[in-house]
């Protein structure tokens, strides 16, 4: 296997991620990445902690391929629950979107 086979899962997740954040930056969200991550912010979440505490929510997004979908390349969240088959940045922002709240 060449260095170039190696590398292409690696290179194809950040393309994927790059894509995503462009989008979720675009709804309002903060991003950066991360090694084999894009960290989203929603930095004016009004989600409450276990304390009662306002803050900012946020997840670290990974992307690489879904055992249960042939392989194909899913984001997933940071807890490893899939969000969206990666060609689908619509259906993931909406997901996103859901469990960190919409920015203001």
């Amino acid at each position: 296997m060449s260095v170039s086979e190696r590398e292409s899962p690696a290179v194809e997740s950040y393309v994927r991620l790059k894509a995503l954040g462009m989008h979720l930056k675009a709804h309002g969200f903060t991003t950066h990445h991360v090694a084999g991550g894009l960290v989203v912010r929603n930095t004016t979440s009004t989600a409450r902690s276990c304390c009662g505490v306002q803050g900012v929510s946020g997840d670290t997004i990974t992307c690489r391929p879904h055992e249960d979908d042939e392989g194909r390349c899913w984001f997933f969240t940071s807890w490893q629950q899939p969000i969206a088959e990666s060609e689908r940045i619509t259906d993931a922002l909406v997901m996103i979107k859901g469990y960190l709240g919409a920015p203001a």
